[in-house]
């Protein structure tokens, strides 16, 4: 669809669609959350193809969970009572404690606490959890996730229109959906760590 108040906007992109698309691809591999969200946006916009796009950020996320495991695993045999290594582990017993014996929907769970997955990748390669358990694992909470974050994208942009046709507004309207979305994130996962230390606490007594 096109929306005549973007012209300036979306000619500098379709102007770099190569680019764009490679800008897309690496912030999925590298972050993913708010690449998606923004990719969702472009294709609500008409920016960029839903079919291209769909595909490079699956691609993205296939070769994220390959590379994380691998090296995870790399890091385990080289360096293996480093002090990084060590510090993924606690992160990830801490809002994973059952990691050991419940391996597969550990790896589930990590992909919905915010700033955990990434770290599970690497733990999972490092403890070295069984390979096809942990590739399921990831291409199930995959799907959910890419899906949701791609569809938060449209349902944010759509919204943004609703309210506004101006540039200004709708730019404010996206980064205030972006940064709401990002605090909702963080208060989960420390309601995530309140419930965990009560837990623990619980368990002493």
């Amino acid at each position: 669809m096109h929306y005549s108040f973007l012209n300036p906007f979306s000619t500098f992109f379709t102007s770099h669609i190569l680019i764009s698309y490679c800008v897309l691809f690496f912030f999925t591999f590298l972050e993913g959350e708010i690449a998606l969200i923004i990719g969702g946006i472009f294709v609500h916009l008409g920016i960029l193809s839903m079919g291209v796009t769909i595909i490079l950020t699956i691609i993205a996320a296939i070769l994220k969970m390959i590379a994380g495991y691998r090296f995870g695993a790399y890091l385990g045999e080289k360096y293996p009572n480093s002090r990084f290594l060590k510090y993924i582990e606690r992160k990830v017993f801490y809002f994973l404690p059952r990691f050991r014996e419940e391996p597969f929907w550990s790896i589930v769970l990590s992909k919905f606490i915010y700033g955990v997955n990434n770290v599970t990748l690497l733990f999972s390669g490092y403890a070295k959890a069984n390979f096809q358990t942990y590739m399921k694992a990831e291409m199930l909470s995959s799907v959910v996730w890419l899906g949701g974050m791609f569809g938060l994208g449209l349902f944010f942009s759509s919204k943004a229109l609703e309210i506004s046709h101006s540039f200004r507004n709708f730019s404010l309207l996206i980064l205030l959906f972006i940064v709401g979305f990002t605090i909702v994130q963080k208060l989960i996962s420390a309601i995530i760590e309140l419930f965990e230390e009560w837990s623990e606490l619980t368990a002493k007594k």
